[in-house]
């Protein structure tokens, strides 16, 4: 059996457009997932993380990943900075 390691990979804003167009026109999450070439689950993630109360929007979405991601950089230098 072997081992592989995953690599995980942040949705860039193209993808998200693409997330955006293919659930305007209905399409299933699954088929969503295999046309942008995530899994399933990372594309549930990113809806239930990005959606809002109008639902999915690429650009409101790429904004809180952003947003997200420089918090989360910002706090794991405050940590490393503060341990010895």
């Amino acid at each position: 059996m072997s081992t592989q390691t995953r690599q995980y990979k942040q949705l860039t804003q193209g993808q998200r457009y693409q997330i955006e167009a293919l659930l305007r026109t209905y399409y299933m999450q699954k088929e969503i997932a295999v046309s942008v070439g995530i899994s399933e689950s990372a594309l549930s993630r990113e809806l239930s993380r990005n959606a809002n109360d109008d639902g999915y929007g690429a650009e409101s979405a790429h904004a809180l990943a952003s947003q997200r991601r420089v918090t989360l950089q910002s706090l794991a230098k405050q940590m490393n900075d503060t341990c010895p």
